[in-house]
């Protein structure tokens, strides 16, 4: 309930500030596909793979589902969400002051989450995590008035990779483990039947999001759709062999229906790329974009 409600405050204050109309869509899209990107890795190297905490979220009975679902409120909407918010006050300047006052409310945040046992430390401590929050931030607020303006953007392909981190993970925690529990990933690399199943699907996700950076923007408009196709292919491959070697486990799912988890968010993936080029009406690869 905490995640819940931490959740719903935090969309809340963000609605708030986005009516304001001071942040452009593009702004929203890539400071949420920054926290995620930037969430994931250190979730899936901290809990799943040391588990040096968890997450017991008081949602389910089943402890591994729960700590999952931690993962999720925590990485996919709780912490976006705050980085949005962060993002709207940093952009006007004043980073050791924003950062400073955030990572203080995400400590104290973290104190209640302790204190009310919807965290647990194995080997961590609270200013481990104080640390983390400082440099985050501080890493956020040098970024954030050139992702609230464009001006100058930042990278292209590293927004190009947050977004395609994003969205081919989303499809993956949606359908599998421990949402939907369509299918699941067991090489047997880990004991934890969250950990082997997260991070097979975020590793292969990465791979592919990894070549649509280095591909990509190299390819003529004319032959994207082409190579996209070919990437999703790439995954739909992947799953093909992970099935018939006995480490994919279907549930309620199919061939197609994996298939579709592949193209979808690479189809989408082809949309963003087409949406950040035309914004400012110049080709990405030209220069920054004007100012907003």
């Amino acid at each position: 309930m905490l995640y819940l409600i931490t959740f719903l405050l935090l969309v809340i204050w963000m609605v708030a500030l986005v009516s304001k109309k001071r942040l452009t869509w593009h702004a929203l899209v890539l400071s949420y596909c920054i926290a995620v990107f930037c969430a994931d890795m250190l979730e899936v190297t901290f809990n799943l793979l040391l588990q040096f905490y968890k997450f017991p979220t008081h949602l389910t009975k089943n402890p591994i589902y729960e700590n999952e679902l931690g993962i999720i409120f925590s990485d996919t909407l709780i912490l976006p969400a705050a980085f949005i918010i962060f993002v709207y006050y940093a952009r006007k300047g004043r980073p050791w002051t924003m950062t400073l006052l955030f990572a203080s409310l995400f400590t104290i945040l973290e104190w209640i989450y302790l204190k009310f046992e919807y965290l647990r430390y194995i080997h961590w401590s609270l200013a481990y995590s104080a640390a983390f929050y400082v440099a985050g931030f501080r890493v956020g607020a040098s970024l954030a008035p050139r992702i609230a303006s464009y001006d100058p953007p930042m990278a292209y392909r590293i927004r190009l990779l947050c977004f395609s981190h994003t969205v081919i993970m989303w499809f993956g925690a949606l359908f599998s483990l421990p949402l939907l529990k369509l299918f699941r990933f067991r090489p047997g690399v880990f004991q934890d039947i969250m950990a082997d199943c997260r991070f097979t699907d975020l590793l292969s996700g990465d791979l592919l999001a990894l070549i649509c950076v280095l591909v990509i923007p190299r390819t003529p408009d004319r032959m994207k759709l082409l190579t996209v196709t070919a990437i999703a292919c790439i995954g739909f491959s992947f799953s093909l062999y992970a099935y018939y070697s006995g480490w994919l486990i279907y549930s309620r799912w199919n061939h197609f229906l994996m298939a579709m988890r592949y193209f979808a968010p690479l189809y989408m993936i082809l949309l963003y790329d087409r949406w950040e080029r035309s914004y400012g009406g110049q080709n990405i690869r030209k220069g920054p974009f004007p100012k907003t």
